[in-house]
């Protein structure tokens, strides 16, 4: 018979991950199909990896999902979630451009290592919030880091906007 249990540290991780979510996004009647996976799941630990499943499925529908593939970030997940609005938030403004007229689907292109060309809709999209947790990512590191001579982000936000700031010159001291 599979064994379709979890470990308490993972569920309780995951658990976590998601109530983040839900507290600053609205799903609508799909919160209620999730919140009751997760109550399923703490009452029936033998079946947690069905009920996971069922979430993940339903996150899956959604462009900011709070649950990727691969390996997990090191980054908190307040962090993580952050990023990941930030970057639909730009990337949405940007495409909105990007269709909207079609001298911007002539101009920008691919960069040769994507095999150059032309972007569709959702590909440019891709390609931006891709570019922008790059970068997003980055400015939190060298927070973390004490790199003061490049961007840096210490995770604040104002209304939603990331508290960049932006990098400093080494002064030296002469003698």
């Amino acid at each position: 018979m599979a064994d379709y249990s979890m470990e308490d540290e993972k569920w309780t991780k995951n658990v976590a991950k998601v109530n983040l979510y839900l507290e600053t996004h609205d799903l609508g009647d799909m919160e209620q199909v999730i919140r009751w996976n997760l109550n399923q799941g703490d009452t029936d630990p033998d079946n947690r990896k069905r009920f996971w499943t069922s979430i993940t499925t339903l996150f899956g529908m959604l462009p900011d999902s709070p649950i990727s593939r691969g390996r997990e970030s090191d980054l908190p997940e307040e962090i993580q979630q952050a990023i990941t609005a930030i970057c639909v938030q730009y990337a949405t403004a940007y495409n909105a451009a990007f269709v909207s007229h079609p001298l911007f689907g002539e101009i920008v292109r691919k960069h040769g290592k994507s095999g150059g060309g032309r972007f569709s809709d959702d590909e440019y999209s891709e390609s931006l919030q891709k570019q922008m947790k790059g970068r997003l990512t980055t400015y939190y590191r060298n927070s973390l880091k004490g790199i003061t001579d490049q961007p840096n982000w210490d995770g604040t936000l104002n209304d939603g906007i990331p508290a960049i700031v932006d990098a400093v010159e080494s002064t030296e001291e002469e003698e």
